[in-house]
């Protein structure tokens, strides 16, 4: 049997992106909660970083692997219309 990975839980959405077709964050509602799990500092996202959790969680966390948490955290389904230069973002303290 195959091991189950812990995104299997959740369904993920797709958008088109300049024509390709690309996954967004989960649309399960078991995600609603994730911010009220963690305490967080708060931050704006720096010039060329939009659109980029990756490389936002590689400067605040020394690795790209959290940027789900950081799209999760801050309700973020789309990053490339939602993750803008200047906005005001939770980065979670773990």
């Amino acid at each position: 049997m195959a091991k189950k990975s812990r995104f299997d839980l959740f369904s993920f959405g797709t958008i088109t992106h300049k024509t390709k077709q690309i996954k967004v964050m989960p649309t399960s509602k078991k995600w609603q909660h994730v911010s009220s799990m963690y305490t967080y500092n708060l931050s704006k996202v720096p010039n060329g970083m939009g659109g980029r959790p990756d490389l936002i969680s590689q400067k605040a966390y020394q690795t790209p692997e959290y940027w789900w948490l950081i799209c999760a955290v801050n309700d973020i389904s789309d990053p490339f219309e939602q993750l803008i230069p200047g906005k005001l973002i939770k980065l979670p303290i773990i």
